[in-house]
């Protein structure tokens, strides 16, 4: 029999494993009551499980009876957005989101639907780290803010669900959106910068904005945002109106603030 995925919500879970298991049962020519004793339990719970009847469906002796007919069986959770809630309740990255926020109340026209905005209406299954929007040229803001990058990939991932949801989440709130803009914000760390430069090119591709140009936008909507992705560096604890940093990949720059996470944990969180 062929691999089958099955989930715990489909309407049809108890048909399903019904006809699995009698199918598998007749094909290996035992009869309820020799598959009941296999797997531990009784004929009358083999009946059950075999004619759909109503009741609790007890996942242990679904185990041993699938197990017991050579099956494998397993309980897949996917987990992806409490990794993504775990990481902002850490310290540095909550100040270096609340940065962002504060930046962005200064200037004119942003209207923030806040930090950690969750994603689904009747269960979370994610969190944007910060959504605003500005009326003035209806353009709908999602802040993906990050202090390291462990996997490229899973950032592209992210950052992709993200700019698709958000749009939902604004509808929800009452803003209409006209466009979707996207800025990832990193830590201004030598480590950062490391990780960038050793993925050059999955980088420059992925994201493509101008830094200067994402400034210089977000201050005036009557400029151009800028085409696609757009990934740029921060120091949280700068006072400087220059706040939105290039990051090293083909630019000439100031050094960066922080040596690693560790460095930046140290001299922020004790601050």
């Amino acid at each position: 029999m062929p691999d089958r995925l099955i989930s715990l919500g489909d309407p049809g879970l108890r048909t399903t494993l019904s006809g699995l298991v009698r199918e598998a049962r007749v094909l290996i020519g035992w009869s309820q009551r020799e598959l009941a004793d296999r797997a531990e339990t009784s004929q009358a719970a083999i009946w059950r499980l075999e004619t759909v009847q109503p009741g609790p469906l007890d996942l242990a002796v679904v185990e041993r009876v699938l197990e017991a007919l050579g099956m494998r069986c397993s309980l897949g959770i996917n987990d992806r957005h409490l990794a993504d809630r775990r990481r902002q309740r850490d310290g540095v990255h909550a100040i270096l989101n609340g940065f962002l926020a504060r930046r962005l109340a200064r200037l004119d026209g942003w209207l923030p639907a806040g930090t950690e905005v969750p994603i689904g209406e009747d269960a979370p299954r994610g969190w944007i780290d910060l959504l605003a929007f500005r009326p003035a040229d209806r353009s709908l803001l999602v802040d993906e803010t990050k202090t390291e990058i462990p996997d490229m990939g899973a950032l592209q991932r992210s950052v992709a669900f993200y700019e698709r949801e958000a749009p939902r989440v604004a509808d929800a709130l009452g803003w209409r959106a006209a466009r979707t803009v996207v800025l990832v914000l990193g830590l201004d760390s030598r480590a950062f910068g490391q990780r960038l430069a050793d993925n050059r090119g999955l980088v420059t591709t992925a994201f493509p904005g101008d830094v200067e140009q994402m400034a210089g936008w977000l201050a005036d909507p009557a400029q151009r945002p800028p085409r696609g992705w757009t990934l740029a560096l921060a120091d949280p604890a700068t006072k400087g109106r220059t706040w939105l940093r290039p990051t090293p990949l083909g630019s000439r720059r100031r050094p960066p603030a922080y040596e690693d996470y560790a460095d930046a944990a140290r001299r922020l969180l004790r601050s």
